[in-house]
């Protein structure tokens, strides 16, 4: 029985030090009571016990009905102060900007305000801005200046030799201009010119081919085609490292500046897998539109035969 009224006090002890007496917290302290009982019970005389161990059940039984309430009021302080916790405070916000300029809406915003929809704040672009160093200019450069002697590499190879004239030029030129004199400068130009104006015309006003038979035509190319794979396997063999070409092009190897001219620089029987089947190929009348299928009249005096015929018109001369 003392263990547990030292049990008792040590918990109220420890509820006291958490949460203060009862009596603060507006309760009526029944242990108080209970001590002053126990400390009368002490001096009643022994003939008394059938009464002693009433008042002994009575006094259990109080105490736990005095632990069960101290274990609920816990538990409810426990609760408030969970709901205290999960309870949104006000988030307070301070307005220190001291300008008084007036910013007005955007016309996207206004657009949006009148068709009622809500304006949505645009995701900037995320910018990577690395600085560049001299090692990068450099190393730019140098890839430019091998890209180019690359594509330049056959014309310097099918001119070796220098006629006295070019290298008179030089001499009269100057160290300082770029080394390439006589036709290796003139077909040097010609490749970068044509590089140039390929990348800008993309594809329009290109020069026409130059007037033969088609047959001739056909001969040179075939005889071209002989050509650049020669190049290309003596290349191979010699572990000399091309230029690529892109597909459907012709390889230049720097032998005619104006074949080009001739025959073009493209290949057309490996251009033609890149168009797609479209079918039959069948007289189809009129045109189709999402409005229906739109007939004209000439297309029906086509098929009538009643069209206009082409020929010279006879008449009188005045």
């Amino acid at each position: 029985m003392m263990d547990y009224a030292k049990q008792m006090e040590a918990q109220r002890r420890a509820f006291e030090a958490q949460f203060g007496s009862l009596e603060e917290m507006g309760f009526e302290d029944k242990t108080k009571a209970v001590e002053e009982s126990e400390s009368d019970a002490d001096g009643v005389s022994d003939s008394n016990d059938e009464n002693e161990n009433a008042s002994d059940e009575d006094e259990d039984e109080f105490h736990e009905d005095m632990i069960d309430r101290v274990d609920d009021e816990q538990s409810d302080s426990d609760y408030e102060e969970e709901i205290a916790i999960q309870t949104p405070q006000p988030t307070v916000i301070k307005f220190r900007d001291t300008t008084r300029e007036y910013t007005g809406v955007s016309k996207e915003d206004q657009k949006l305000l009148k068709s009622g929809k809500a304006t949505i704040k645009k995701k900037a672009p995320i910018t990577t801005n690395t600085p560049k160093t001299k090692e990068d200019t450099e190393d730019l450069k140098n890839d430019l200046e091998l890209q180019r002697f690359l594509s330049e590499s056959n014309i310097l190879q099918q001119h070796q030799k220098y006629s006295g004239a070019d290298l008179l030029s030089t001499t009269l030129e100057g160290t300082g201009t770029d080394s390439l004199v006589g036709k290796v400068r003139r077909h040097a130009l010609k490749s970068r010119i044509d590089g140039l104006s390929e990348q800008t015309s993309h594809g329009k006003n290109r020069s026409k081919l130059e007037k033969m038979p088609m047959s001739m035509r056909k001969g040179m190319v075939e005889s071209y085609k002989k050509k650049v794979a020669k190049f290309e396997q003596e290349a191979k063999d010699g572990g000399i490292i091309l230029a690529k070409v892109s597909k459907g092009q012709l390889r230049d190897i720097g032998k005619k500046v104006t074949i080009h001219e001739r025959i073009g620089k493209l290949d057309k029987s490996k251009l033609k897998s890149q168009y797609r089947k479209k079918g039959l190929k069948i007289n189809s009348v009129g045109r189709n539109t999402r409005n229906g299928l739109i007939i004209s009249q000439k297309d029906i005096d086509r098929i009538n035969g009643t069209g206009q015929t082409k020929g010279k018109k006879h008449g009188k001369r005045r």
